[in-house]
């Protein structure tokens, strides 16, 4: 309505039946400018869209002519009229170009500028229409810009072949680049094939056909080999080629581009040579530090034994001097002589200390060679802490030592060897009580759980140092010098008790934070049933009878044994009962043998260099692919159900073997499996 409100006053012309719809479609654009013109061109009507577009409110626009729109230029030129008399001769005119706003702005405008006529053929106006391309315009620019651009970027690229083929591969352009690198003008290349550029191997196999079609059939290609110059020289290429397809899906030909990489190639070659020169040098440096530390190793145990050896005599000859020196004074003492019975004390003392030493060096034979035996049965736990405190307290309280014992009253019964279980405590003890100076304390506890008992010896003594911790369980070592050392000892003591400790299936650990900060010690046992006796008979019958020479047939077994009479002998038996048996002497050659071949079950030993059963087991129930594999555990250290549970293993067998138990517990396995 506002349009039509917005027109002069003129003479009657068309009927108005739809003047007031008309006037609500022109009321209601937005986005155009749509207005009327008298003959003159003087501006009678203004709709929104007119005020939105050219920033003049109605009064402002109505009664102004039309050129108030148009750039200078254009007033120069006239346009403006010529516009009317262009569309009062051919009905219309549709024009592009800079308008100008209120503002001052400039905008490219579409107008469209349509004659009016009365009923006679007279020019009653002009109804004009105007519409904002300025983006339209913009973008086409910034296209028209960039063809332009792309024209000069491919025309001037000088490290790049760059050029167009047809769809039948011939070459349709050329650029800088191209002619740099292949050595050919122009005319000298346009219009020949590509395959002009490939090797003739390439070429007889069809190579140079073959990248246009997967081009085609995936869009772009893309490959590195060596290309032919014009000179006929090689060089290795990186090639692109891409398809180009117009808006019908037309095939209108391929784009290529090909860079030179063939410094890049000959620097990756060197590389490759410099990285194989490298790794060889590495290698060997590897092979430098694995016999250096083979021979520090050597090194460490030839004064590991020195020590040792020095050591031993040292307290062999220390307590034998006493026995020696008062076996010589007796004869001229008395009975009476009141030094006739220090005499006898000391040598009872020494001779004491000397059985004790031979014991220790006596277990550790027996614990390397697997003969130490375990007799189980159910004990005390804490009668026996309270029995190892009082065999050690005369010692401490010849040195003013409190030994706490805080024991749990809840320990209960515990399933092991009570005598090394006490000789485990006792060691403990009788180290923190060398180690505690006078008047420190020590401190015995123990707890149960569901699972095991743990028991704790703790001291306010000299501490142990941190780089010597992780050895402190190795058997002869000690941290001190053997020409220098306060304490006495063969350092057989704390390997003993790991061993007595592991064999029971448990574990023992040391803590400490430093020198003078005293030291923890910490046994954990697993709790477990005691076995029934075996009815009368059973082991002289297992004795005697022999395993069937096909029990095993078939069964493929991994035995995994350090001591190679053992591992020879459990082999022998096996293989005599049917079974194929691969027998390794470590941990590591059997995870070697594992890459190789799954077996049926698998036999390791527990005491073990590097990698002990135990840890061994733990991880085979980390491979996915043997989680059907049987373990069994043949140890000189027995343990119960409770240690082969929590060890991984299905079954736990104590050296010496009896041959028939030993294949009849395999075939039990296998038939279980």
């Amino acid at each position: 309505m506002a349009e039509i409100a917005h027109m002069q006053p003129q003479e009657p012309h068309v009927p108005l039946t739809d003047a007031e719809d008309l006037a609500l479609l022109v009321e209601s654009i937005q986005d155009y400018a749509i207005f009327l013109l008298d003959p003159a061109g003087q501006i009678r009507s203004w709709n929104p869209g007119a005020e939105r577009l050219m920033g003049y409110e109605a009064e402002e626009a109505i009664g102004k002519n039309f050129s108030m729109f148009y750039g200078p230029e254009d007033l120069e030129n006239e346009k403006p009229s010529h516009e009317l008399e262009t569309a009062e001769a051919e009905r219309r005119i549709e024009d592009e170009g800079w308008r100008i706003r209120k503002d001052g702005t400039r905008f490219w405008a579409n107008t469209v500028i349509t004659v009016l006529r009365n009923d006679d053929g007279t020019v009653r106006g002009f109804a004009k229409i105007t519409r904002d391309l300025t983006r339209r315009r913009e973008a086409e620019e910034r296209v028209r810009q960039s063809e332009e651009m792309f024209r000069l970027l491919v025309g001037s690229v000088k490290d790049y072949a760059i050029f167009l083929l047809d769809p039948t591969g011939h070459i349709a352009t050329w650029n800088e680049g191209a002619h740099r690198m292949k050595g050919y003008e122009p005319h000298e290349i346009i219009g020949k094939h590509f395959s002009t550029f490939y090797p003739e191997i390439d070429i007889r196999n069809g190579k140079p056909e073959r990248e246009l079609k997967d081009a085609r059939e995936h869009g772009s290609v893309e490959d590195e080999g060596w290309r032919v110059r014009k000179d006929g020289t090689l060089f290795w290429a990186n090639v692109v080629i891409t398809a180009v397809f117009d808006e019908t899906g037309e095939l209108r030909g391929f784009a290529k581009v090909t860079r030179d990489i063939t410094d890049r190639k000959r620097a990756e070659e060197l590389q490759r040579s410099i990285n194989e020169q490298r790794e060889a040098r590495f290698h060997a440096e590897e092979e430098r530090r694995r016999a250096e530390a083979s021979y520090r190793a050597a090194q460490e145990a030839n004064r590991a034994k020195d020590e040792f050896l020095m050591t031993l005599s040292h307290e062999l000859r220390t307590p034998m001097t006493a026995i020696l020196g008062w076996a010589r004074v007796l004869p001229t003492l008395s009975v009476d002589d009141e030094g006739f019975r220090d005499a006898l004390a000391s040598i009872a003392r020494s001779a004491q200390l000397q059985a004790r030493l031979i014991d220790d060096v006596l277990d550790v034979s027996r614990i390397v060679s697997g003969k130490l035996r375990l007799t189980i049965e159910s004990i005390d736990a804490k009668r026996m802490l309270a029995s190892a405190i009082d065999a050690v307290r005369p010692s401490a309280d010849a040195k003013g030592i409190t030994i706490a014992n805080l024991a749990s009253d809840s320990l209960g019964a515990i399933v092991a060897d009570p005598t090394r279980l006490q000789q485990v405590i006792w060691n403990l003890l009788t180290n923190a009580v060398k180690f505690t100076p006078r008047k420190g304390i020590i401190t015995v506890s123990g707890r149960r759980t569901t699972s095991h008992v743990e028991i704790t010896v703790t001291d306010s003594g000299e501490g142990i140092e941190p780089s010597f911790l992780p050895h402190i369980f190795e058997p002869f070592r000690q941290a001190e010098s053997p020409s220098t050392r306060v304490h006495g000892g063969l350092g057989l003591g704390l390997s003993i008790v790991r061993y007595i400790a592991e064999a029971h299936g448990g574990t023992v650990s040391a803590e400490s934070r430093g020198r003078g900060l005293g030291a923890t010690f910490t046994v954990t046992l697993p709790i477990r049933a005691l076995a029934a006796s075996p009815p009368a008979g059973t082991a002289v019958a297992s004795a005697v009878v022999s395993p069937s020479r096909d029990r095993l047939a078939g069964m493929s077994i991994l035995l995994v044994d350090d001591e190679r009479e053992g591992r020879l002998l459990v082999r022998a038996v096996l293989q005599q009962a049917g079974a194929n048996v691969v027998a390794v002497d470590s941990a590591e050659h059997a995870l070697n043998a594992l890459a190789e071949r799954v077996p049926d079950i698998i036999i390791t030993d527990i005491a073990m260099p590097l990698m002990d059963g135990y840890a061994f087991a733990r991880g085979l129930r980390e491979m996915p692919q043997l989680h059907n594999v049987k373990i069994v555990a043949l140890s000189a250290f027995p343990a119960g159900s409770g240690a082969s549970l929590e060890s991984g293993f299905d079954e736990y067998l104590s050296k010496p073997i009896e041959p028939a138990h030993l294949v009849e517990t395999i075939a039990k396995l296998r038939s279980a499996a």
